[in-house]
């Protein structure tokens, strides 16, 4: 009996220690996975959240953030709120009137024919028109009368401002009627320069 025993218990063992070795496709056998952690260099995050704080919903970029871009958008009359809304109306509708006169010229039906002056200012003044009652209906839709500004009262570092009075029914109304008086305007005076004067711009 130790003479039987003996061999099958010198099979069993090689081919048992087979069995219990894992093996992948290729027939090698798998190696473990090795967990290394290594410590990394800190990076400056170019893009983050606004004030650190990622509940705002806004981000922090080299172009948003930079002082420039922050100065031009700090500029411009939908951000001037220390300016009247009437006021800051005129000036929207004085660069839209005069800018809006060139394409209607060169591109207009009657560009060809001796009237294509007269016929790309009165388009563009139409459209000054249409604008403006496109503003008005949704000033209409937003604001009601009375009620207190939509606009934030703080600013995103927590600091108190008073609300932007554009953003009421009668603010909007008065920026409303500044954007068809200065569109109106610029229409006229681009009229004038091209037409009046007679200056050589190419637009003619």
């Amino acid at each position: 009996m130790a003479t039987v025993s003996a061999p099958s218990m010198a099979l069993i063992t090689p081919k048992t220690r087979f069995l219990s070795t894992p093996r992948g496709l290729s027939g090698a056998p798998l190696r473990r996975p090795c967990l290394t952690v290594k410590a990394t260099k800190t990076t400056f995050q170019v893009v983050q959240p606004i004030n650190g704080d990622p509940f705002v919903g806004s981000l922090e970029t080299p172009v948003t953030s930079s002082p420039l871009i922050a100065w031009y958008l700090s500029n411009l009359p939908a951000y001037r709120t220390a300016v009247s809304p009437l006021l800051r109306g005129v000036e929207v509708g004085l660069a839209h009137g005069y800018l809006l006169v060139g394409p209607f010229v060169i591109t207009g039906p009657l560009r060809n024919t001796p009237y294509h002056g007269q016929a790309g200012s009165l388009a563009a003044a139409g459209l000054v028109v249409i604008l403006s009652l496109c503003m008005t209906m949704y000033g209409v839709a937003s604001f009601e009368d009375g009620e207190p500004s939509t606009a934030p009262s703080l600013t995103l570092t927590g600091r108190k401002k008073e609300a932007d009075k554009l953003q009421t029914a009668d603010g909007w109304s008065k920026f409303t009627g500044g954007f068809f008086f200065g569109g109106i305007s610029g229409v006229i005076w681009a009229y004038f320069l091209l037409y009046v004067l007679d200056l050589p711009y190419f637009v003619k």
